[in-house]
């Protein structure tokens, strides 16, 4: 009888979804970065980074009445 082997033992055991799903997934990946690239590159669109937070121009107003007595 040969004995068991742990599955956790530290051997690699393959990738889990196999070659075509994991190629399929590169595809995915790749065709909607090459979306946000080409609309970044051909309309002008910002991929978000850019943009800095807008200051605040009015001053923060007390909610009170009594609160500067």
């Amino acid at each position: 009888m040969s004995e068991k082997r742990d599955p956790f033992d530290g051997d690699y055991i393959g990738n889990i979804f196999g070659p075509k799903l994991t190629l399929y997934g590169a595809i995915l990946i790749l065709f909607f970065t090459s979306i946000a690239v080409y609309r970044h590159w051909k309309l002008g669109v910002p991929f978000g980074m850019e943009e800095s937070a807008p200051l605040p121009t009015d001053p923060i107003q007390p909610d009170s009445i009594n609160l500067g007595e």
